[in-house]
């Protein structure tokens, strides 16, 4: 059984600081992604954490992966190609697909019906367009059944099936899959992506890459004409006395007494 993750190359935004941020809010244009090294998101190191664990349950799984970017992606996919992913694409010549789902989808799906995968794993939203669109949009293109805020997936060896755990804020259910799915990974720092051996990483330096075409379709695409940074902050009260003393006091009647009780 051939197993799939599909991430993008997303360019590593927590590498820009509180003044490149600024000077992208003056403008329309927004920083330079090409400028910055590209990463996994943290959901999709998720999603390939579980696939490695599933097929520690179940050698016969072939883990493949697909990525779409440019040619900075490349030692991501070497990378678990070290791990042990037997199949490793690159989608290039992409347009600007940051906002623009159906997109995504309509790549993954293609490489889903070309390649018999029979399970879809990917993270729950980007770190750019964050629009949580893209595994549903693909689930509705193959017919498949989807599962959101996936955090666990076992393999049974002896029926070829699959175990999945979702977990939302108030609950934890599991889901028996005995035929095909797509799989959306939510990771709340729960799952870390394993790191391979010094002697695995050199045997993966030079892995094949498959460069796929990017297959335009028709999907509508939306752009990005300006960015605003949301402003966070942090309730709080201050206290204002003549004294530490009387300071101390007012936290006492106003805070601590009532939380003592």
């Amino acid at each position: 059984m051939n197993i799939l993750l599909a991430f993008k190359a997303e360019p590593d935004l927590g590498m820009l600081s509180e003044a490149d941020w600024q000077t992208a809010a003056q403008g329309n244009s927004g920083p330079t992604p090409e400028l910055m090294r590209v990463t996994m998101g943290n959901d999709e190191q998720g999603a390939a954490e579980l696939m490695l664990q599933a097929k520690e349950h179940n050698p016969l799984l072939s883990l493949s992966a697909i990525a779409i970017g440019d040619e900075r992606a490349i030692p991501l996919l070497r990378h678990l190609a070290a791990l042990g992913f037997t199949h490793r694409s690159l989608v290039t010549g992409a347009p600007d697909v940051r906002f623009a789902p159906a997109l995504v989808a309509h790549q993954i799906a293609k490489r889903v019906n070309d390649e018999a995968i029979s399970l879809v794993l990917l993270g729950s939203q980007s770190s750019e367009g964050q629009n949580g669109q893209t595994g549903w949009l693909l689930a509705e293109m193959l017919g498949w059944p989807c599962l959101g805020g996936v955090t666990g997936l076992e393999a049974d060896p002896q029926t070829g099936g699959f175990t999945a755990q979702c977990d939302t804020l108030s609950q934890r259910c599991q889901w028996r899959l005995s035929g095909s799915a797509v799989l959306i990974v939510q990771n709340r720092g729960q799952m870390a992506l394993r790191v391979p051996g010094m002697r695995a990483r050199l045997a993966a330096a030079n892995a094949t890459v498959d460069r796929v075409a990017f297959c335009d379709c028709r999907a509508p695409a939306l752009s990005c004409t300006a960015l605003t940074r949301p402003a966070s902050q942090r309730a709080g009260e201050i206290i204002a006395a003549d004294s530490a003393r009387e300071s101390a006091q007012r936290l006492w009647e106003t805070y601590l007494s009532r939380r003592m009780r």
